[in-house]
């Protein structure tokens, strides 16, 4: 509520969204390959099969954090919106339970992981907090502004 509007003759790919979008989806598809193989280097394929599974599905979820503001997540906080944090929580429950449960894990080929493989998967899933945050720090040191703002004048979008 505090920026004016964007205009309607503005696309939904502009001021440099198509370059977020692959740079944020080539991080998201890096952190997942990199548990795959962790997983399948250290234990076995089906359990690289299963870090990536989870990896993925939770790197989604915790990355939802990070795109909904250009501003730090610490400066906005985490609890002004209870949506969000309850989607989280219910996509946190409903992973958990497919690889946990036997009988969603075998409906969804997947394998059981120890405690040492989700603390892996956990720590590579959050991640994107602390890249996003550089990302946005560096955004600003270098442009004096937001990302999204890079391509407007410089006058309209600081505050």
């Amino acid at each position: 509520m505090d920026r004016k509007p964007e205009s309607i003759k503005k696309g939904l790919f502009a001021d440099g969204m198509w370059g977020k979008i692959f740079v944020e989806g080539t991080m998201i598809g890096m952190l997942t390959l990199i548990a795959f193989t962790i997983g399948n280097k250290f234990y076995s394929l089906e359990t690289g099969r299963a870090m990536a599974f989870v990896a993925l599905s939770m790197l989604e979820l915790v990355h939802s954090f990070n795109i909904k503001s250009e501003e730090s997540i610490f400066k906005i906080g985490l609890g002004k919106n209870p949506y969000l944090i309850g989607a989280f929580i219910l996509g946190a429950i409903l992973q958990l339970g497919v690889v946990s449960i036997p009988g969603l894990a075998r409906l969804f080929e997947c394998t059981s992981l120890t405690g040492a493989q989700w603390i892996i998967t956990l720590g590579i899933s959050i991640c994107p907090v602390a890249i996003m945050e550089i990302q946005k720090k560096l955004n600003e040191f270098k442009f004096g502004k937001r990302v999204y703002s890079y391509q407007k004048s410089k006058v309209g979008s600081q505050r």
